[in-house]
């Protein structure tokens, strides 16, 4: 998720849609509403990071989203204070996280990315609690890693641990750095080396080197989920179900269908984009029946908007790619 898609509205429409079709015409407003709720969370978020009003962000998704920013700053900073010769390399990092943190959080990208983590982790729990669905291993993932695709299998049970992490990762508030995106590492690495102009390049970068090499010796979550989905190829529609997959499987195989960048298909979950998931569901492939238990499952008192039901598969993509938040990089 770039800074620009976090501010733009889309400009033109999908040559494929026909603008005189009522329902084309409604789904484009619906739409354009979700895109401008989009463009306004990242200073919203961030505003709410600073203050102490939570009318609009729950006091578990503000200290989860600060906790990250706080813990990657950490872990970068005591590889500063270890390359450096820091007497108390604890201390060192400890008296700096903050800052840095702060810094961090003026990155549009990166604490979009923190927040999409944040709602991944609440979206788990609370299909746990409401679906007795497990979040770490799902049915479809428990059936993966017995399968006879030696590839799938290795794929299936590496996102099994990195998954395990991942919910431990998240109840402690926490951000590996072996786990961030290489695009969101980079924008870490960048912010840092801003705000610390006073390193000298020679330290900065054997730092980053030093990062790198740790971030080399696992593969990351969101890099096997990525493996193990495209591994399924023509079969990935199984994992097009929430209590079949499980959160995470499901939200990586709904962004490979639809197209769309998987954090945007996080936040997309929440009942204020609801055409916007619904439109992913169809671009993926779903019939109207298969959507709407979709929709029910994450809310179950919601309905499904019946321009949705209307909308072919290839409009539902069309669509989406209209939006500055509808596609992958």
């Amino acid at each position: 998720m770039t800074d620009s898609q976090m501010t733009s509205v889309p400009e033109s429409l999908p040559e494929t849609m026909h603008a005189d079709q009522a329902v084309d015409a409604a789904l484009r407003a619906e739409l354009a509403r979700g895109d401008m709720a989009l463009s306004t969370l990242t200073p919203v978020l961030t505003h709410f990071l600073n203050t102490q009003d939570r009318s609009l962000f729950s006091d578990s998704i503000i200290a989860r989203v600060r906790g990250m920013l706080r813990s990657a700053s950490y872990r970068l900073l005591r590889v500063e204070a270890d390359e450096i010769g820091a007497t108390d390399v604890f201390a060192y990092a400890e008296a700096r996280a903050d800052a840095l943190g702060e810094e961090l959080a003026r990155h549009a990208a990166f604490l979009g990315h923190c927040h999409a983590l944040a709602i991944e982790w609440q979206l788990a729990e609370r299909l746990r609690g409401r679906n007795g669905i497990d979040p770490i291993l799902s049915p479809l993932l428990q059936s993966l890693i017995v399968s006879e695709d030696a590839e799938l299998a290795d794929a299936a049970m590496g996102t099994l641990a990195a998954q395990a992490r991942f919910i431990e990762q998240q109840k402690r508030m926490e951000m590996p750095l072996a786990e961030l995106p290489e695009d969101q590492f980079a924008n870490f690495i960048s912010v840092w080396r801003r705000q610390r102009d006073d390193l000298s390049e020679d330290l900065a970068t054997t730092v980053e080197t030093r990062i790198r090499q740790m971030r080399a010796e696992n593969e990351a979550r969101l890099s096997l989920l990525d493996r193990t989905v495209a591994r399924l190829d023509k079969r990935a529609d199984v994992a097009l179900s929430l209590t079949h997959a499980g959160a995470a499987v499901f939200l990586t195989a709904l962004a490979h269908g639809a197209g769309q960048e998987r954090d945007i298909v996080v936040v997309s979950t929440n009942d204020r984009q609801l055409v916007r998931f619904g439109l992913s569901l169809r671009a993926a492939g779903l019939n109207p029946a298969e959507t709407r238990a979709q929709l029910r499952c994450l809310h179950p008192d919601a309905t499904m908007p019946a321009m949705i039901e209307k909308v072919a598969t290839s409009d539902a993509r069309a669509l989406l790619e209209s939006s500055p938040f509808g596609h992958a990089e």
